[in-house]
């Protein structure tokens, strides 16, 4: 069994679904579940039409559902031939939205946009384009079905951000998923959306479909983690900046969480975390390109002490973050005191404020941040016990690989690549798989593109490889 993760650029119109069920059909073999994010745009809409409600602006939220909902209406009769299919899909959809409606009108009355409500607008999106792709599969004699994924992710009753509960979803999953895998049907999952033990519905923030995939692989066992996505994998930078990126064809769980962390948009570090610790290996492959390799993410690097092949290169991409913020903290009363940094990072806890990368020496901590309206507040509150000076104009370049701290001289051809850029803080993660430095904002791309020449593009002694 696999799982196949589809965003919602992959499900955005008619051509898009062709593709896609194409996919689908091309894997039929290997028992996949289909996971599938809101169409388009569908997500943002829903978004307006809670940000309209909370506005009083109630008669621009009804009209923003009714085109919505004419919207799937419309794509429905554009995929699927007149026939029982698409008259069942057209009543679905009207359900759909008009269980929308009613709380849209709930909403209005009481003035109110809660959480718990905002989860149940929120989740239409998903229900909704699983119902639509399902349909689609069927018209084309691909035996599919849409599962409420309320009745599988189980999760806190956090709304706007649930926590799934990995053991309750695994019952479940045996309960109302397997049944359907077993009659040779293929499962279509609405991504993003759960339901507590009382079944009231929740979405699981950011990263939230991504998530729902990952968690029904940890759940069902899958051979593989399938995430369609419209590049071709995880590239070794990013080609809007180097057009000339390749595709990175295998990285360790790892590394790809640091890439997340550090700056790449591919995949949040969260969302691939239950698949990492159920050992499932994970694809990135291209919706419009099924037939390129992709990037695969296994749980371990190659038998070689933790590191991959010997032959592979030090740093298997290269991301940044750019409008960053680097507060520089000095007081000789850190020397030889305790408490001191304590009393630095309460400041950061209190307001909230999460760091990056840190560098210290016995009177000195530099950390990096990203901007923040709070900065004004924490350099005042640091004031008080330490100098303190801000620069809210740099970025920070990401090196990412396995191998970087088993690889002699790569430290070397990183700074010769950087000659002549200002390097502003060097930081080497305590994992060993990451190298950042900051530089001024101004530079980030010119890093990038040098580094690139410097470690994908040219060969150790100098030579430029063929690319």
């Amino acid at each position: 069994m696999i799982i196949m993760k589809f965003g919602g650029s992959s499900v955005k119109d008619v051509a898009a679904l062709e593709r896609v069920v194409g996919i689908i059909g091309s894997r039929c073999h290997e028992d996949p579940v289909v996971v599938v994010s809101a169409m388009g745009d569908s997500t943002d809409r829903l978004t307006k039409i809670l940000d309209l409600l909370e506005r009083g602006q109630n008669a621009q939220a009804r009209a923003t559902a009714k085109r919505l909902s004419s919207d799937h209406a419309s794509i429905a009769r554009k995929i699927l031939p007149e026939g029982e299919i698409l008259s069942e899909l057209l009543k679905t959809i009207q359900s759909h939205f008009s269980r929308m409606d009613n709380l849209i009108e709930g909403m209005a009355c009481l003035g109110e946009v809660s959480p718990r409500s905002r989860d149940a607008v929120l989740s239409f999106g998903e229900i909704a384009s699983s119902s639509m792709l399902a349909a689609y599969c069927r018209s084309v004699n691909i035996p599919a079905e849409a599962i409420d994924p309320t009745k599988l992710i189980l999760t806190d009753a956090r709304f706007t951000g649930a926590t799934p509960d990995p053991a309750g979803t695994k019952k479940r999953c045996a309960q109302f998923l397997s049944p359907v895998v077993a009659r040779m049907a293929i499962p279509v999952v609405g991504g993003f959306v759960g339901a507590d033990e009382h079944g009231v519905t929740t979405t699981l923030g950011r990263g939230g479909s991504d998530l729902t995939a990952s968690i029904l692989a940890g759940a069902m066992n899958a051979s593989a983690l399938e995430y369609w996505k419209d590049v071709d994998g995880i590239l070794d930078a990013d080609p809007r900046i180097v057009p000339q990126a390749k595709p990175v064809q295998r990285i360790t769980f790892r590394e790809a969480a640091e890439l997340a962390t550090l700056g790449a948009k591919i995949l949040h570090p969260a969302s691939i975390q239950p698949a990492v610790l159920a050992n499932v290996p994970v694809r990135v492959l291209n919706f419009n390109e099924p037939l390129a390799n992709g990037t695969t993410i296994t749980s371990a690097a190659e038998p070689d002490h933790d590191f991959p092949d010997r032959s592979s290169p030090a740093v298997s991409s290269i991301t940044y973050k750019r409008s960053q913020a680097m507060i520089n903290i000095y007081s000789t009363r850190m020397l030889g005191t305790s408490g001191f940094l304590r009393r630095v990072f309460e400041v950061f806890d209190r307001l909230k404020i999460s760091v990056d990368h840190i560098a210290t020496s016995e009177v000195n901590v530099t950390v990096t941040v990203g901007r923040t309206d709070a900065l004004e507040a924490l350099r005042r509150e640091l004031a008080e016990i330490a100098t303190v000076s801000v620069d809210d104009n740099v970025g920070v370049v990401s090196l990412v690989g396995e191998r970087l701290p088993a690889t002699p001289g790569v430290a070397a051809r990183i700074f010769r690549a950087l000659t002549g850029i200002n390097v502003s803080l060097i930081t080497y993660g305590g994992s060993g798989v990451n190298l950042s430095v900051v530089v001024g904002n101004d530079n980030v791309d010119t890093a990038v593109r040098k580094l690139h020449k410097e470690l994908f593009e040219t060969s150790e002694d100098g030579d430029h490889d063929d690319v």
